[in-house]
């Protein structure tokens, strides 16, 4: 398996998100909704050449708390 480049830049769109999913479940809350908003985004990204599939997929990986 390839391995990638893990010092990539997240848009900061895409950062606050991520942030805001963080801080709603680390105080118990359960977040789906907010979860399927950071990964549109991060689809977006992908298609919008901003991120590749295997950043997406890492982001997806490390992040998710579902």
């Amino acid at each position: 398996m390839d391995e990638i480049n893990k010092e990539f830049n997240i848009p900061y769109y895409i950062f606050e998100e991520i942030v805001d999913y963080i801080e709603l479940t680390s105080k118990g809350y359960c977040k789906t909704m907010k979860w399927e908003n950071v990964k549109a985004l991060l689809r977006l990204a992908k298609i919008n050449n901003r991120l590749s599939e295997a950043q997406v997929e890492f982001i997806i990986n490390k992040y998710n708390r579902e």
